[in-house]
């Protein structure tokens, strides 16, 4: 586990050297602030895009399995056809939830994990800068009471930061809407 977290620092590092041969860390501070806020409604352009198209596929569905439904007049047909309705519309109600906005953490002890990349083994978290998060910081990660790991943050924006899992409990997968909370060290 230490040799993979090495490889994705490393990893990390890499992109980080990418950016300071294109110039962005160069940059003025006004400049690099507007180099993160076009990135980041970039970012937001993309899901709203992709929550977009997702809504208007369920909605197709949602809309064919009614009609459907209305137009069955045997017993049998009708039935089955309302149960494809339903199903249509249990689906629908999972895109809206899945595609929910969360709220910005207010402070460094009620952050939640708003994206996990799975192949780079990376989380994204809702605070950053203006909740006084700081690279390198260590973070908790919990499921309920349960707590599963703990994360360090490798970049910090002005509303999120990234982070890689660092200890994991056997076997535990991060999921989005994971609670992270400050890890106090004495």
């Amino acid at each position: 586990a230490q040799a993979e977290a090495r490889a994705y620092r490393e990893a990390w590092l890499e992109l980080q050297r990418r950016d300071e041969v294109l110039g962005v860390a160069t940059l003025s501070n006004d400049v690099r602030d507007s180099h993160e806020q076009v990135s980041r409604l970039s970012g937001e352009l993309i899901r709203a895009e992709r929550f977009s198209k997702e809504m208007t596929e369920q909605m197709k569905r949602v809309m064919e399995a009614a009609s459907q439904w209305a137009g069955e007049s045997l017993p049998a047909k009708k039935a089955a056809a309302r149960a494809e309705f339903e199903s249509a519309k249990r689906a629908l109600a999972e895109v809206e939830k899945k595609n929910q906005p969360r709220a910005v953490a207010s402070g460094l002890t009620d952050a939640q994990v708003v994206a996990v990349d799975r192949e780079q083994q990376a989380l994204v978290l809702n605070l950053g800068l203006r909740q006084g998060a700081k690279e390198g910081m260590p973070f908790r990660i919990l499921r309920g009471d349960k707590v599963l790991g703990s994360c360090r943050l490798l970049e910090v924006r002005e509303l999120v930061s990234a982070g890689l899992p660092e200890e994991l409990a056997e076997g535990v997968q991060i999921q989005v809407g994971d609670r992270v909370s400050v890890l106090a060290q004495k």
